[in-house]
């Protein structure tokens, strides 16, 4: 025998709690990414957030997979309006702070994620690359780490390697001296491979290597809740 057809207060009633448990849904991710954004000061999110005229293509989030990781990102978060649309991308772009400031006050960290094998880590740079092209210069200022000056024959002029020597999988970053130094200015790179086979891309202003020893774990927390 064929099964009656749903009456209209059945349907009504699928379509309510179909539409609550989105509700639900929706107010989790939410509450997920304020929780996140306190902890970590997510620029780009409160910004957004504190414009009442946001457009709704900034208020929404889309799961992006990178590699084989997938991330749950707040669209306001993204640098690029072209990344702001779910499924695979080769990179993300976004910028969060972190507290990794002098006194450990937040400090602005822009990341973009890639695959892994897609650059170099800094460490393998170390040993392969940096080693070449050192001038006999040592610099120090930063406790626990060297600091040696790239030769300006290799066109690297001005640019500094920040290293741990004491460790087989040392802390490695790259630094510029710009001609004209602003407050906030990203002028340090450290690529690093993440927890879940990923390779992140790190700028930040030079301060933070005084919390070298921390920067890592600071980036795979930042990471953690939006991971999928």
């Amino acid at each position: 025998m064929n099964s009656l057809p749903a009456t209209p207060h059945k349907a009504h009633s699928g379509r309510t709690a179909g539409s609550a448990i989105y509700a639900v849904a929706i107010l989790g991710l939410f509450v997920a990414i304020a929780g996140l954004g306190a902890a970590y000061g997510l620029r780009s999110w409160f910004e957004a957030q504190a414009h009442n005229h946001a457009t709704p293509e900034l208020t929404t989030s889309h799961i992006i997979t990178i590699g084989a990781q997938r991330y749950v990102m707040p669209a306001a978060l993204l640098s690029e309006s072209s990344q702001r649309r779910d499924g695979f991308s080769d990179r993300m772009d976004f910028t969060i702070a972190l507290p990794l400031g002098t006194g450990d006050t937040l400090s602005e960290v822009a990341i973009t994620i890639m695959p892994r094998g897609r650059m170099r880590t800094s460490a393998a740079l170390l040993d392969s690359v940096y080693l070449h092209q050192f001038s006999g210069t040592q610099l120090s200022g930063v406790q626990g780490l060297v600091g040696k000056p790239l030769d300006s024959d290799a066109g690297t002029a001005g640019e500094t390697v920040w290293y741990d020597p004491l460790n087989a999988n040392p802390f490695v970053a790259k630094c510029m001296t710009p001609i004209a130094m602003t407050i906030g200015d990203k002028t340090c790179m450290r690529v690093l491979s993440l927890a879940d086979r990923n390779t992140a891309i790190v700028t930040f202003n030079p301060v933070v290597l005084d919390n070298w020893r921390r920067f890592d774990t600071h980036i795979e927390a930042a990471l953690a809740p939006l991971r999928k």
